[in-house]
């Protein structure tokens, strides 16, 4: 097999096109063992792998490779300093993969899902994965991204969720007014996190479709969101400290409301 030893390789080319939120509407780049195996098991659309020369015969890369031959992916070896190069991280472990997105019907999502967490203009790549991969392990849920959240596919995203984006669905919404007036039009109630409320988690009633709201970090919900929601519930808080991180409030949330689901 040749190896890749150029930056003006097409797929080189195109991995680094990635990076960059605009070229990211059908793929997206996923770099580090765990990841990539996650992407094969999970049976994503993988369109190629690039492998660093020199990691190939690192014991850990024997089974990986062994598991991309037997899905007949596309795979490549690179020159060292090429992948270096590819790649937008120092800890991809001599691996990455171009992943498709996998593409959800936003009619089905608001059919099937029970439980929707609408980030609104979420900004902080780690505490958007974190949301994203809690929504996971308190699932199903979906996931509503609001205009002004940071892209679900950049890089740090990618790494805080731990491979939920494999198996989350993700609405990323253009529209700037009335997202609320579509997730209440399919059934939904919906609850916002805030500061200061004077109800917690005991006064929400028992319902079939809950959407939990989680602010931006700084400025917190939007007022058109706060109008429109069925509810204001604030996490209560013994402690001294006046708020939670983005992630923590939206874990605590999850984890909660899921009780509340018939």
């Amino acid at each position: 097999m040749d190896i890749i030893a150029s930056k003006d390789n097409s797929k080189i080319k195109y991995v680094r096109s990635l990076y960059a939120r605009k070229n990211r509407d059908t793929d997206f780049v996923v770099e580090g063992i765990k990841f990539v195996k996650e992407a094969i098991n999970e049976n994503v659309n993988i369109k190629f792998i690039l492998i660093a020369e020199g990691e190939k015969e690192k014991a850990e890369f024997s089974d990986l490779i062994e598991i991309i031959k037997k899905g007949k992916t596309e795979y490549y070896f690179c020159d060292d300093n090429i992948f270096n190069y590819a790649s937008e991280t120092v800890s991809a472990q001599g691996v990455l993969a171009v992943v498709s997105k996998i593409k959800y019907k936003e009619e089905s999502i608001f059919n099937d899902c029970c439980l929707i967490i609408l980030c609104d203009r979420i900004q902080d790549p780690g505490n958007l994965g974190t949301i994203i991969r809690t929504a996971d392990a308190f699932g199903p849920a979906a996931v509503i991204l609001t205009k002004g959240c940071v892209d679900a596919f950049n890089s740090k995203v990618i790494r805080a969720a731990a491979g939920a984006l494999f198996r989350v669905p993700i609405i990323s919404s253009d529209i700037e007014h009335g997202i609320i007036d579509i997730v209440k039009a399919s059934g939904f109630k919906v609850i916002s996190s805030v500061v200061n409320s004077p109800f917690s988690f005991d006064a929400i009633e028992k319902s079939k479709k809950i959407c939990i709201v989680i602010g931006n970090e700084g400025q917190g919900i939007s007022q058109e969101i706060l109008d429109n929601s069925d509810m204001k519930i604030t996490i209560e808080m013994p402690g001294r400290a006046e708020s939670l991180n983005a992630s923590v409030a939206a874990g605590i949330c999850i984890y909660e409301i899921r009780k509340k689901l018939l």
